[in-house]
């Protein structure tokens, strides 16, 4: 009798878990469609993208009408498209698998396990010299010399930055101002900072490659952005032109920053007190 009762519950709710599977299937590609999208949003591949997802519509739609011999040309088509993604979307590929080695990494022991590590451990941790970058960019600002300062969160840039000299160093605003004077070797490319200490200088980033970007920034910008597109990472930008502030993260970018603002944004986003 259990038995027969198992079954007869089984047949009642197998429809429903039938439809919320196929439900599950649908909210899984159409996220995978979107985060697609955005990654290619703006870029010279959109135009393919949308073309190849308008090609594969209208092969499901004729396959389900039964029109046999269109469907058997555009599934051909579609079997030799995966190669042609694969090529057209290299880089777009890349920068997806990038974004979910990024969120699958531990990058910072669990919560459970801080709360057992000493107070001064903690604090070791936690100290980010705020006020010291904060002047910096003051300072770089005022005198109108271009800087572009990576400030890496949980990502790892070390993937993405293309070349860098190796420079070690605590934070200091003089030391800061000293790499990006005219007259310095190091000025060129971007100052690189992990873990609460510089790590490297004339780093060399990922320009971006969206085709809606003002026409007056230049290549310190864009290659902010094309870091931000990729990482979670905050990078400063001091126009050489007229000194102002700018910021990229996660793709947008934030221009004529007040000294305070970029003070507030440290603070909030890499979670430190700025009185240390």
């Amino acid at each position: 009798m259990t038995t027969i009762l198992a079954f007869e519950l089984w047949d009642a709710i197998s429809p429903f878990l039938t439809l919320g599977i196929q439900a599950l299937d649908l909210v899984l590609v159409g996220l995978i469609v979107y985060y697609l999208y955005r990654l290619t949003k703006g870029t010279s591949a959109i135009p393919v993208f949308m073309g190849l997802l308008a090609i594969y519509l209208i092969w499901k739609l004729v396959t389900i009408m039964g029109m046999r011999f269109m469907g058997e040309i555009l599934g051909q088509f579609i079997a030799v498209g995966i190669l042609a993604i694969i090529i057209v979307f290299q880089q777009e590929l890349r920068q997806f698998l990038f974004s979910i080695g990024d969120r699958a990494s531990l990058k910072e022991p669990p919560k459970w396990l801080l709360k057992l590590l000493p107070q001064k451990t903690q604090d070791a941790r936690s100290a980010f010299p705020v006020e010291e970058i904060v002047r910096a960019l003051d300072r770089l600002s005022s005198r109108k010399e271009g800087a572009l300062i990576i400030v890496q969160r949980s990502s790892d840039l070390t993937h993405h930055i293309q070349s860098s000299t190796k420079l070690v160093a605590d934070i200091y605003a003089p030391l800061i101002e000293a790499i990006f004077h005219k007259e310095c070797s190091m000025h060129d490319g971007g100052l690189y900072i992990a873990v609460g200490r510089i790590r490297g200088v004339r780093c060399v980033l990922p320009v971006s490659q969206s085709q809606h970007l003002a026409v007056e920034l230049g290549m310190r910008h864009r290659a902010a952005l094309g870091l931000s597109e990729v990482t979670d990472a905050l990078i400063w930008v001091v126009s050489e032109e007229t000194g102002t502030i700018s910021l990229a993260h996660e793709g947008e970018l934030r221009r004529a920053l007040h000294p305070n603002d970029c003070r507030e944004i440290l603070v909030e986003l890499i979670g430190a007190d700025s009185g240390q």
